[in-house]
C-alpha cells in the first residue's frame, strides 16, 4: 500500500504541477488543463476544456461530473473523476467551485483530490451574435492539501478568451467560435503564454459538436487536439470527449504508471436555469 501511494503522489505532481516550468511542452499543459480546469457546460460557457467568453447565465446553477480512465497501478485501473459546482451571480460574472478525485475500479477513493476555484468574467459584449465577446477568468488551484491559505501554495491559471456566435441562417442551427490565451502563474513564475482555440455547432439547442486544439503557438510539438458531442434534454446533459485525437497517448513517463487508457471522458450535467425561468416569468 505504501508503494501505490508514493506511485499515486507521483502521478498527481505531474498531472498537476509539472506543467509550471515555462520549458513545458504543450502535451504536458493540455494534461493539466484536464486535472485543474471546472466542468464547463460544454457548448455554451466553454467547448470542452477551452473556456468561452461567454457566462454560465444570470442566476444560472450547474453541476456537471465526468469520469475519465487515468491508466492501472499494480495491475489496478485509476480513474480522474470530477465535480463542478457552478452559479451565474449576473449576466457577466460566473463562479464555480470544483473537486477532482482519483478513484479505484472499484470505486474506493484514493487520498489523493484536488479543490480548484473558477471565476469569470465578461469584459466586452454588444450583441449575442456576429460581434465578438471577451472574457477575462481564473482558476486557482490550491498545491497543498487543499489549502488556499497561503498564496505560495496556490496555483493560478490566469485566462483571456474572446469568443463569435453565427447563427447558421437560423438560431437552429448556431457556430461558435473561440480563441484563449493563458498561462501559468506559482510563486512568482509565470509560464509561457498558450493559445488554444475550439468551436462548437449547436443544433436546435440539443445536439452539441465540439472540437478544441491546444499549444497553437508552440513549434516544437504538434497541438493537442480534443473532440467531443453533447447531447442537451431539458435540463439534463450527457456527453463524451476524446482528448488526443490525432497523436498517442499523452503519458506522464511515471515507470510505475501505465497509461493505456483511450483518454475518453463521460461526461453529466444538470443546469437549473433559474435566471431563464424568473426571466419568462417577467415577461409574461
Amino acid at each position: 500500500m505504501k508503494l501505490r501511494k508514493i506511485l499515486l503522489t507521483a502521478i498527481f505532481l505531474l498531472w498537476a504541477c509539472q506543467t509550471v516550468s515555462a520549458a513545458s511542452k504543450q502535451s504536458e499543459f493540455a494534461l493539466f488543463k484536464r486535472s485543474i480546469n471546472p466542468e464547463y457546460n460544454w457548448g455554451e460557457n466553454g467547448i470542452i476544456t477551452v473556456p468561452k467568453a461567454v457566462p454560465a447565465g444570470k442566476g444560472n446553477i450547474y453541476l456537471a461530473a465526468s469520469a475519465q480512465d487515468a491508466g492501472t497501478i499494480e495491475g489496478d485501473r485509476l480513474y480522474l473523476t470530477a465535480a463542478t459546482l457552478a452559479v451565474g451571480t449576473s449576466d457577466d460574472v460566473e463562479f464555480s467551485y470544483t473537486r477532482r478525485q482519483f478513484i479505484w475500479d472499484d470505486l474506493d477513493k484514493t487520498d489523493l483530490s484536488m479543490d480548484t476555484y473558477s471565476f469569470k468574467a465578461r469584459i466586452f459584449h454588444m450583441t449575442d451574435s456576429i460581434i465578438p465577446q471577451v472574457a477575462l477568468g481564473m482558476n486557482a488551484v490550491s498545491l497543498d492539501n487543499n489549502e488556499f491559505d497561503d498564496a505560495e501554495d496556490i496555483l493560478f491559471n490566469p485566462y483571456l478568451a474572446a469568443t463569435i456566435r453565427v447563427p447558421l441562417f437560423t438560431e437552429k442551427a448556431v457556430l461558435s467560435a473561440t480563441a484563449v490565451a493563458e498561462s501559468i502563474y506559482n510563486e512568482g513564475e509565470t509560464s509561457d503564454i498558450y493559445f488554444s482555440a475550439g468551436a462548437d455547432l449547436a443544433l436546435f439547442d440539443t445536439v452539441f459538436l465540439l472540437a478544441e486544439v491546444q499549444g497553437l503557438n508552440k513549434d516544437d510539438e504538434d497541438p493537442v487536439v480534443n473532440l467531443g458531442a453533447k447531447v442537451k434534454v431539458g435540463w439534463v446533459s450527457v456527453g463524451v470527449a476524446v482528448y488526443n485525437c490525432i497523436e498517442e497517448d499523452v503519458s506522464t513517463g511515471d515507470p510505475g504508471f501505465d497509461n493505456d487508457s483511450s483518454d475518453v471522458r463521460a461526461y453529466a450535467l444538470v443546469e437549473v436555469p433559474l435566471g431563464k425561468v424568473f426571466s419568462k416569468k417577467n415577461d409574461k
